[in-house]
């Protein structure tokens, strides 16, 4: 059995109490600041209640710029918030979630809670099998709701309850001595405790003025954040999306308390590490290294919250700004029609109306209406513990615009989007295309994700609790995605859970939009790790308004075993067993076709077979696609997905030659069709050699130069559909007569 923080966390070998408050006044504040003098004079006489009091009112006096706003400030906020945004959705639900916490009913996360009755927390217990809830609720992201309840209503309740809670919490979670606990999953986690220094302040200043937040235990409070502070500065992170985390919260403590005598260099570290480490997580083109747009946004909040200070407090936030409006570019594309972020890699289903938020954010600090078209018409209830009163009429004179763009490219990032339009019921496609490092990306290069109707139709199965278990090994997995599984293993190999390898490398090659369609064309390299290395291509073709053709192509020289998955919403799915290849969604109303063309190879075949969906904590069955093919040599699979409401639409397909120098080409050599549906004729040629993707790697197996990689060779005279061209996509539309 193993013994961790939570059965060790009172023994005097590992954890240690706070100082007591006369030695924490006299040792870890710089009394010579000019208004500390009050607070050393009573330490000299021995009046330690006193000179607690005294700096008590240091703090109360609020001229340091030490938060979005200062402890004398509160009041002018409490009656802003009230009248104005007293009674709207959020203001109330916020009331509403604080009356419950005080009841001993807390939030965790993915729509689970914990009930303490009369207020016996347990801190460290193991929450619906998962350590995950256990940190969440020692993250304390709900105090928010307790402190802006108290400003909406002043009712003291709310105070009460935070001053019990937070009281309870230092008393039964001492800090350890030394970096034991450090790698566990436990209440000093290192990420935790980052979180906590920027979780908690809000709270601090709100209730500090309140009778029922009690002297001592406000300096109960302020002995934590000094050594949660001292504890992040040894222990945090070397990289990755947690030291973002630890060390905006250090700067927050260190202005936040600038009479630690700690602080000042906090500050002064903290502003000179971060730079690099956010240049670290954000490639040039705005996205977080990770592949999950979830910790894209976990990232980006670091830098808003943190621009948003800077602003409040004169800071110039310098390089932060351009980085952060082109993260805020990127989530507005990641944005499906649903108003969910897509669910690559460790991504989950989020709450709407704060993505919202996060753009009317966007907005207000960049003046751009058409992050204001994706956030909210009037300045959220959040985001005026941010952006004070005077930033409410500012946005909104801001006028909102529907986003010019409705294609994007992130080429190192790797994610490519493609979207018939801005509204709800509008096709969209986003596709994964870049490498991921770390444990939060999957296993998932070239899947894709697509939307019509108003409903995500082809589905990512989501990210999964943390726990290494055959559940969370399935969601990282590539058979758990939209994309090709080659002689049975994953893109890349995942060692242990988190100490994982960068996932397969990828290539964008070409995006092309135009009015009737967008074509995106990228390969992954994966696979090259076999005796005969394999190269997987995947172009996907969005005829506007209408559907996608997907081309899957491999380079390869011996025989190999492909294994094509598509992974449907929960719910009803089926064969139409008149037409060989057609499996279509069985929901109310938006569904998918999907149908697969022959490939010409005896071994083929196609499967709905039961896979499972991540969302809100919950694992659910739902039907996957697999088409398995085993073929020697260069090989291509095509695959269209046509949305339809309820009634399934008549789709033919007939194969159509296209020549080069008077030679018809393969169906490795060129894709090319004519597609009639009820109201269209589509005629379609692309052609695949075009970019020599092999050339990616050297014969070593390395990346080469950019300057030395493949360029595309468009086609001299390529014959198809009475023309002759010299381009590599071709799309021509004709209406039924």
């Amino acid at each position: 059995m193993t013994i961790g923080y939570k059965d060790l966390r009172h023994n005097p070998i590992y954890t240690k109490p706070q100082l007591s408050d006369e030695e924490f006044l006299g040792t870890m504040l710089d009394l010579n600041r000019p208004e500390l003098g009050g607070v050393a004079a009573y330490l000299k006489s021995g009046d330690v209640p006193a000179a607690r009091d005294a700096y008590l009112e240091v703090i109360s006096a609020g001229n340091n710029g030490r938060y979005y706003f200062e402890v004398k400030d509160v009041p002018k906020l409490q009656a802003y918030a009230a009248s104005y945004y007293g009674h709207e959705e959020e203001a109330q639900q916020t009331i509403a979630e604080a009356d419950r916490i005080v009841e001993g009913d807390i939030p965790l996360f993915k729509g689970k809670r914990v009930v303490f009755p009369r207020g016996t927390y347990d801190w460290n217990s193991w929450l619906y099998d998962s350590s995950q809830y256990q940190l969440h609720l020692t993250r304390f992201v709900y105090v928010k709701h307790l402190s802006r309840a108290y400003a909406l209503t002043g009712d003291e309740k709310y105070a009460k309850c935070f001053n019990d809670m937070i009281s309870d919490f230092i008393d039964d979670n001492r800090v350890p001595v030394d970096d034991t606990f450090r790698s566990e999953h436990s209440t000093w986690d290192p990420l935790s405790v980052g979180v906590r220094l920027f979780m908690l302040p809000e709270a601090f200043i709100i209730f500090f003025s309140s009778p029922a937040f009690e002297p001592e235990v406000k300096l109960k409070l302020i002995k934590s954040f000094q050594e949660h502070g001292q504890y992040v500065r040894k222990y945090h992170a070397g990289g990755g999306n947690h030291v973002c985390m630890q060390l905006r919260g250090l700067i927050q403590t260190a202005l936040l308390l600038p009479e630690l005598k700690d602080s000042a260099e906090w500050l002064e570290y903290g502003l000179r590490e971060l730079p690099g480490y956010i240049r670290q997580n954000v490639y040039a083109d705005g996205v977080q290294f990770e592949g999950s747009p979830n910790y894209h946004l976990i990232v980006m909040r670091d830098l808003y919250e943190l621009v948003a200070l800077f602003h409040k407090l004169g800071i110039d936030a310098g390089e932060y700004r351009d980085t952060l409006e082109k993260m805020f570019t990127v989530t507005m594309h990641l944005l499906a029609p649903d108003g969910q972020m897509v669910k690559f890699g460790d991504t989950d289903v989020q709450v709407a109306s704060e993505l919202r938020n996060v753009m009317s954010l966007g907005a207000y600090l960049y003046q751009r209406g058409d992050f204001k078209a994706l956030g909210h018409e009037r300045l959220p209830f959040s985001l005026l513990w941010r952006v004070g009163p005077e930033a409410v009429q500012q946005y909104e004179q801001l006028k909102a615009k529907q986003p010019a763009e409705t294609a994007a490219c992130f080429p190192i990032g790797g994610y490519i989007t493609s979207r018939q339009g801005w509204s709800r019921e509008d096709m969209y496609m986003a596709m994964r295309a870049g490498v991921g490092v770390g444990g939060h990306a999957h296993s998932d290069a070239l899947s894709l994700v697509l939307y019509a109707g108003g409903r995500e139709l082809l589905a990512d199965s989501g990210m999964g609790l943390f726990e290494w278990n055959k559940e969370r090994k399935y969601t990282v997995s590539t058979r758990a995605h939209n994309t090709v599984v080659v002689d049975g293993q994953d893109q890349h190999v995942r060692s242990f859970h988190w100490n994982t390898p960068t996932t397969a490398a990828c290539r964008i090659w070409d995006v092309q939009s135009s009015a009737a369609y967008d074509y995106s064309f990228a390969s992954h390299y994966g696979y090259t790790r076999y005796d005969d290395p394999v190269i997987h291509s995947r172009k996907v073709l969005f005829i506007k308004n209408s559907y996608w053709m997907i081309v899957d192509l491999f380079e390869a020289k011996e025989q190999h075993r492909y294994e094509q998955y598509f992974h449907l919403p929960t719910g009803g799915a089926g064969y139409d067993c008149r037409r060989s290849g057609e499996v279509s969604t069985q929901l109310e109303g938006a569904n998918l076709l999907l149908l697969h063309l022959p490939a010409g190879h005896a071994e083929d075949q196609l499967l709905l077979e039961p896979g499972l969906i991540f969302k809100q904590g919950e694992y659910t069955e739902s039907p996957v696609v697999k088409r398995s093919l085993t073929v020697a040599g260069r090989t291509a699979i095509v695959t269209l997905a046509v949305p339809f409401g309820t009634e399934k639409p008549k789709v033919t397909i007939e194969p159509l030659p296209a020549r080069m120098n008077g030679k018809e080409l393969s169906a490795e050599e060129a894709t090319a069709l004519r597609i009639i549906m009820e109201d269209r004729v589509d005629e379609i040629c692309l052609y695949h050699n075009s970019v020599e993707v092999a050339g990616y790697l050297d014969h070593t197996g390395n990346i080469i130069a950019e300057a030395l990689l493949p360029r595309k060779n468009e086609p001299d005279g390529l014959e198809f559909a009475g023309g002759n061209y010299s381009r590599d996509v071709i799309v021509i539309t004709d209406s039924k007569s």
